[in-house]
């Protein structure tokens, strides 16, 4: 009732001065519903979490940069959030005033009856809230636009006020590339900021699992930094000793309790991947997964695959998906699963881009020097997370630990992660890993970086036997790479002579 009242209160003093017609009417009350600040002066507890994922403090350092940021990534992964909590830290931490803050989601059912959505919005807030010419703004408003993809226009309209010079910052989402950048996308060409946010890695999980404070100690911030440093620093010098001392410095810091404590957090990360509302503590894995598999994956499948792509069988869409599921971190032949599917080629093709373009599963190519050459028949096909994997395929907390799907599982995090160390190192390269494989040999991921090719094979398992690295030092012994890496459950060592490098999972992933 009260915040009824102070919005009749607003309306009833703006009306005096602007000549407000009904819809517009609507349109303010929509909007002070989701900009409570604007009468409250903070973002309320339930929308900005305490828990901060990795991303966050990066994009608070772009809130003043000259360009539209423009954030792409999966449905539900927390890119609402993420934005509220910019929000949050302008009122607190930069003391912006809170009229001079828009939040504007256009996936709200309401926008929809709005024809120009996003342009009708700024004229409202500029009128009854900033009441300040946006042509004479002396200091900058911030625009929070969620969704954007369901304007087809809202490039146009961005482009607009950008070309204007306004002293406008925007912050932009989108859940599909395709969708975010189809037709009026042009137009932002050269003047927007680009930015990938995928699900949760690893190391802002912990911060979901044990909290803020244990999570800062285990997650070893400072020293994932200097890690990276010495990886680098040991291929360019083809001295993997570099690397293992950077390595056994973090693991005897990390201690026996912390070490057990990364176990059982990589355990729940295997089951439940990197989707926040995973760990909701108020609902079991077997509830949060249902709504998974019932929400999320059928949405996406039906109404973002047909919406975006114009696909006309999202059936076989989630069948195919429901195979490669299964079959993650495995070789696939697509002619076979043409057959299997009873689908044509050129329909698969369509199908697996669509799927990877929508963040649901990672197709890797097998590796060669030249690129070019690279074949098309067999390829290697993760699942995008392992969590929605096992919510889809109904997997429950007693069948994860089966030891064959958890080497997948495994396997499935660390190609991730390793496409995610790859973006750290290497910003100006192509973002991409290869697996490699001659007759029956074959190597899970490889890694090129500063030129060189690092070969890493996943061995998930409680004892490491001596041949189950013979294919890794083989390779690394035949194509003189600096080092190979041996992923593992527990063990940590160095095999000097082979130049292979074995790395406990959790720790890998620290790095990443």
């Amino acid at each position: 009732m009260k915040l009824y009242f102070i919005a009749d209160n607003i309306i009833n003093r703006v009306v005096g001065n602007i000549n407000m017609g009904e819809n517009q009417l609507a349109l303010l009350r929509e909007l002070q519903k989701e900009n409570k600040w604007w009468t409250t002066g903070q973002v309320p507890t339930e929308l900005i979490r305490e828990f901060k994922r990795v991303d966050f403090y990066t994009y608070r350092n772009l809130l003043d940069g000259d360009y539209p940021n423009v954030v792409v990534g999966p449905r539900r992964i927390g890119k609402s959030t993420i934005l509220y909590q910019l929000v949050d830290f302008l009122i607190k931490n930069k003391r912006i005033p809170q009229n001079r803050i828009i939040f504007l989601s256009l996936e709200r059912p309401f926008f929809s009856l709005v024809k120009n959505p996003i342009k009708d919005s700024l004229q409202i807030f500029e009128e009854t809230t900033l009441k300040e010419p946006l042509e004479s703004l002396k200091e900058p408003i911030y625009i929070f636009l969620d969704e954007a993809s369901r304007n087809e226009d809202w490039a146009l309209q961005v482009k607009e006020y950008f070309d204007k010079k306004y002293k406008i910052k925007f912050f932009i989402t989108g859940s599909s590339s395709p969708a975010l950048f189809g037709k009026s996308s042009e137009s932002l060409v050269g003047r927007h900021n680009s930015i990938m946010m995928l699900t949760l890695k690893f190391s802002d999980v912990l911060g979901l699992i044990y909290g803020p404070n244990m999570a800062k100690s285990l997650t070893i911030v400072e020293e994932k930094v200097m890690l990276r440093d010495s990886f680098l620093k040991a291929i360019e010098k083809k001295d993997p000793k570099i690397f293992y001392d950077a390595l056994q410095t973090i693991f005897v810091g990390v201690g026996s309790e912390g070490e057990t404590l990364l176990q059982l957090a990589l355990n729940t990360y295997l089951l439940m991947g990197g989707y926040p509302e995973f760990y909701d503590k108020k609902q079991s894995w077997a509830g949060g997964s249902k709504i998974m598999r019932e929400a999320y994956f059928d949405a996406i499948i039906s109404y973002d695959m047909q919406r975006v792509f114009n696909s006309r069988n999202p059936e076989k869409i989630k069948q195919l998906y429901t195979f490669l599921a299964v079959t993650t971190a495995q070789q696939v032949n697509l002619s076979t699963l043409c057959g299997n599917l009873g689908i044509s080629k050129t329909a698969l093709n369509d199908y697996l881009s669509q799927l990877q373009q929508t963040h649901l599963i990672k197709i890797m190519r097998p590796y060669k020097k030249n690129k070019i050459k690279i074949g098309n028949d067999i390829k290697k096909i993760y699942v995008g997370d392992v969590g929605l994997r096992n919510s889809v395929l109904g997997i429950t907390e007693d069948e994860i630990n089966n030891p064959i799907l958890l080497g997948h599982l495994a396997e499935t995090v660390a190609q991730d992660h390793t496409l995610r160390l790859k973006f750290n190192i290497d910003r100006k390269g192509i973002c991409e890993t290869f697996f490699w494989k001659y007759d029956k040999k074959e190597i899970d991921i490889i890694l090129e970086a500063s030129g060189k090719a690092i070969p890493i094979e996943s061995k998930y398992a409680e004892q490491i036997r001596s041949e189950d690295a013979q294919e890794l030092k083989n390779y690394t012994a035949e194509n003189e790479c600096p080092f190979g890496i041996l992923l593992t459950k527990k063990s940590l060592q160095f095999d000097e002579k082979n130049k292979i490098v074995s790395i406990p999972l959790w720790l890998y992933l620290l790095m990443c």
